[in-house]
This record gives C-alpha cells, structure tokens and sequence, in this order.
C-alpha cells in the first residue's frame, strides 16, 4: 500500500488531479447563461477550488481564497490561470448551492471510477461510508452572545408566564386538549 502525501501538500494535489474528470462535472453541471457579465470560470473550476476546502486546512471560502493567491500549486490544482483572476466567495456558495444530491452521487461515481479500476480484483473489497445523507453538524461550535442583561428578579418573572407552550415539530407523541395552566373543563372536544 501506497502512503499519500500530507493534506494540503503540492504533492498530494499533484496525485489527486488526474482523477478530477473535468470533461464530466462541465457536463453535469452546466455554466448558467443569460444577460450579465459572462462566467469567467468553469463548473471544474469551481468545483476544484470546493474540493481545496476538503484537501487543505483552510476550511472557509474566506480564508481559502487568500491563501489562494499565495500558492501556486492549490491554483494549478483548481486550473486557475494567474493569482489575479479568482472567484470570489459569493461565486463558490452560489456554485455550492447549485450542486443537489444526484449531482453529488453523481460526480463522487466519477471520481471513484478510476480508483477502484486500479485495484487488485483479488483483494478483499473495502468499504467507504457514504455520509451525504448525514445532517451536519452545523451549530456545534457556533459563538454565541454571552451578554447578559440585568433586570428587576420580578420583571423577569413576569414575562416566564406569558410563554406560550407549544411546538412546531410534528411528533408521535399522545397529546392532550388545552393549555396547561388551564383546567379540563374548559377544553372543547368535538
């Protein structure tokens, strides 16, 4: 077994390149066309500078596009022509926002292709978890505001009993009639 390169190395990106089929994310995902300014880059463009965030330790659009400028080996991974011309990160989230599901599959076949052509059939298969249908774990190390407020023990008691209780999730939970400060005899039942 063949050891790569360390993450975000030239040399690892140099191994990884040959196996982005450019021809085919073009083709899946298409340049959208109308009135404007024309794209300056291709869906293989932006999808490579995408994979940078993977491949690299810069994992926001903001950081990896300037570190983007300084080197030359992430822009020859994402076929970028000179450090002047990039995109910017509005560009990257709206082409991110293009990509669905089957658009995902889709091109992870692809890539997987000519990975798996090159393995020893006699080997014992392995298997990769798929986590694309996983929610993310978005708000795990959001910040938060940590101001507090001070009011009066007693206005603040005050607005706890103005609370609603309710929810807006659809549970499979038993469920009874009316609020529960309220007593049962004033819950209607059709």
């Amino acid at each position: 077994m063949v050891a790569l390169p360390q993450t975000g190395t030239g040399l690892l990106l140099e191994k990884l390149s040959p196996f982005v089929d450019d021809a085919m994310i073009n083709q899946l995902v298409q340049r959208r066309t109308g009135p404007g300014r024309p794209r300056a880059f291709s869906s293989a463009q932006l999808f490579r500078i995408l994979l940078l965030g993977l491949l690299t330790p810069a994992h926001s659009f903001n950081l990896l596009l300037k570190l983007l400028t300084e080197n030359r080996s992430w822009r020859k991974f994402a076929r970028l022509p000179n450090q002047r011309a990039l995109p910017d990160a509005k560009m990257l989230h709206q082409f991110r926002a293009r990509l669905d599901l089957s658009m995902l599959r889709e091109i992870n076949a692809g890539l997987l292709r000519p990975l798996l052509a090159r393995l020893d059939p006699q080997r014992l298969p392995l298997a990769i978890m798929d986590s694309t249908d996983l929610p993310a774990a978005a708000n795990s190390f959001k910040k938060t505001n940590r101001i507090r407020r001070v009011t009066p023990r007693s206005a603040r008691a005050a607005s706890r009993l103005a609370k609603a209780d309710g929810s807006l999730a659809t549970k499979s939970t038993a469920s009874a009639c009316g609020f529960h400060n309220e007593r049962m005899r004033f819950c209607w039942r059709p």
